[in-house]
């Protein structure tokens, strides 16, 4: 069909729908726009370890700093993302809403892309364990993990996470998709994991929970940015608990930015102790403490804490015996490998993104209509 009579049937649907920042329902259920009064992100940096960030996209410019590439990226500065999950998860945590695009949680953080995809195009998980060190040491106060490894951690990515913990990092990780148990790096003391939630506000069924949940965020039909590389619209729509994760990493920006000398350990304790109680009283594992809830975090006033409230109490300092030297022969490090698991492939934490068709750039403010995707089936409606 001719490119005028095409525009002639569609425009009228275009003009009297949403934009695609009233596309995203979260923004309302969450409150988000009071929280953005009290604080929008300036000044703190988010990591955001996944396949890239596609830091020409109209709403992430100036956005996203220079980042870094691991393991089959090495050598990219994560500005670039052929995949679109990266870009996601940026958009909803820090993407501007420039002429009716998608808002960020924290549209005044920036982001620090960390391209972490490895020679199988998935990810690593001594490729995330390096890419969280860097993250710590290059400025990050917040880092976002959209991803997850059903098998158990390695020591490399626990003292990798303790040692941005040490950093004063914030650690946010999704708990994954298969309704199992929750992923790693979520899966680890210290790091916040993010369960997903309904439009109707209640547990997503296929989220991965267990006694590892901390809290839990909305996790279904999430509108974001993507690289046009990808879905020539610029916008997708997903479901996974990386969007759940990527909304708490712009909420703990915010807490951040309103509190610049609030410590990593209280502003955990801030969003733990302030979230929305949606499930059994206190902490359970479908929803961990309840949903994060963004004013709330900002505006409580507590105590500042001893440790992260993640961490398990230190064992008692205890006063030994000197080993004789028979026992010193003895003492041989252990061999883990017989007690770890071969890690195999990350989709745990990932979400599945279905592209959103906008017409004209001249319009691209106006509601998206749904296209196939990959699979050649119609995007679930919402």
């Amino acid at each position: 069909m001719p490119l005028l009579p095409a525009l002639a049937v569609v425009l009228p649907l275009l003009l009297a729908a949403q934009s695609i920042e009233e596309q995203e329902w979260h923004l309302d259920a969450l409150d988000v726009y009071s929280a953005q009064a009290q604080a929008r992100g300036d000044g703190v940096i988010v990591a955001v370890i996944d396949s890239g960030v596609d830091a020409k996209h109209p709403d992430l410019a100036g956005q996203v700093l220079p980042g870094a590439g691991f393991g089959r990226s090495k050598g990219t500065d994560g500005t670039t993302d052929t995949d679109g999950h990266g870009t996601g998860m940026a958009g909803i945590i820090a993407a501007t809403g420039r002429s009716g695009g998608a808002l960020g949680i924290a549209p005044g953080a920036k982001i620090l892309p960390i391209a972490s995809a490895d020679e199988k195009e998935q990810f690593g998980l001594d490729v995330v364990a390096e890419s969280i060190r860097w993250a710590a040491d290059h400025g990050a106060k917040v880092v976002n993990m959209s991803l997850g490894f059903s098998s158990s951690m390695t020591p490399t990515l626990v003292k990798a996470v303790n040692y941005a913990i040490e950093k004063d990092v914030v650690l946010v990780a999704a708990t994954g998709n298969e309704g199992k148990e929750v992923s790693a790096p979520a899966n680890i003391n210290g790091v916040i994991a993010v369960a997903g939630t309904t439009k109707d506000g209640k547990p997503w069924a296929s989220s991965n929970v267990g006694a590892d949940t901390v809290l839990s965020a909305p996790a279904v039909g999430i509108v974001t940015v993507a690289p046009e590389s990808v879905y020539p619209s610029g916008y997708a729509e997903m479901d996974g608990t990386s969007a759940a994760s990527a909304i708490v990493s712009g909420v703990a920006a915010l807490v951040r930015a309103k509190h610049p000398d609030m410590v990593a350990k209280d502003v955990v304790n801030a969003l733990v102790k302030t979230a929305t109680d949606i499930a059994e009283p206190g902490r359970d594992t479908t929803t961990g403490f309840g949903v994060v809830n963004p004013m709330g975090a900002l505006t409580a006033q507590l105590p500042p804490v001893e440790r992260n409230p993640l961490l398990p109490p230190p064992k008692p300092v205890t006063t030994q015996p000197a080993p004789t030297a028979a026992a010193q022969r003895s003492e041989q490090p252990a061999d883990l490998s017989d007690r770890l698991p071969f890690i195999a492939a990350v989709s745990g934490g990932t979400a599945l993104m279905t592209a959103l068709l906008i017409v004209l750039p001249a319009i691209r403010s106006r509601r998206p209509k749904p296209v196939l995707n990959e699979r050649g089936t119609p995007p679930t409606p919402w």
